[in-house]
């Protein structure tokens, strides 16, 4: 027996030296790792803002004084070291006043006048963020740039049986500056809330002329307001 168990192994030899080494497992794919938009250091801001003007609206004599803008703005952010970020807002504000009424002291004519603006805004600038907590920060913000400022002016009059409409328009640019402090509440690692007193202000100095030669200046404005809206990391 045991020379028959010898002699088969003998000839199994050849056949199992015949044989490749079976091949080594390869190693399972590994998921490329996902990229979280909170590690993100880019993020989309959309603001409303209400604005209370600090000075009256034109160079002239007369009661026209100051008046209230609303708006709304986008806002790019850049964070690139830290509570440093770098932000560019276009913004965009519409303000309206008008004065008037009866006078009976000319028989009983009507009058109204009428201003509104229109102010676009482009200006780049700097962001400063400090955690309070958990989920809310503090932050402060600078930004300088350009404004386009649309005047239009309308007045009405009658007195005496007839009525007068007039109606003048101009725009001009200018520098436009803003600053901010604020506070920021995250509502998820991706979304958050904001709101920030700010202080803004331009230079555009639309100039109104009539058909006789006569000429108003608009006032380089400046406000005091709030800001608020919500923000995206991306």
């Amino acid at each position: 027996m045991r020379n028959t168990i010898i002699t088969a192994a003998a000839l199994a030899l050849p056949t199992l030296a015949g044989q490749p080494a079976a091949p080594a497992p390869c190693p399972a794919p590994q998921p490329a790792p996902v990229r979280h938009c909170a590690d993100s250091p880019w993020s989309m801001e959309m603001g409303y803002n209400y604005n209370w003007g600090a000075r009256d609206i034109m160079s002239w004599d007369g009661p026209c004084k100051e008046i209230r803008t609303h708006g709304a703005d986008l806002t790019l952010v850049h964070h690139y070291r830290g509570p440093h970020a770098m932000t560019v807002r276009l913004g965009y504000n519409y303000g309206s006043r008008s004065w008037g009424g009866w006078d009976n002291e000319f028989e009983g004519s009507l009058t109204s006048d009428t201003v509104r603006t229109h102010t676009f805004t482009l200006m780049p600038g700097y962001r400063y963020t400090a955690a309070l907590g958990e989920r809310t920060s503090w932050f402060m913000g600078m930004n300088a740039g350009v404004a386009n400022q649309s005047l239009k002016y309308r007045a009405y009059d009658s007195w005496g049986g007839e009525e007068y409409v007039g109606k003048l328009h101009d725009s001009a640019w200018g520098i436009a500056y803003s600053a901010e402090l604020g506070l920021r509440y995250a509502v998820t690692p991706c979304m958050d809330l904001f709101v920030a007193y700010q202080f803004t202000g331009n230079a555009a100095m639309p100039t109104l002329r009539d058909d006789e030669g006569n000429s108003a200046r608009m006032k380089a404005q400046n406000y005091h307001g709030i800001r608020a809206g919500v923000g995206f990391k991306f």
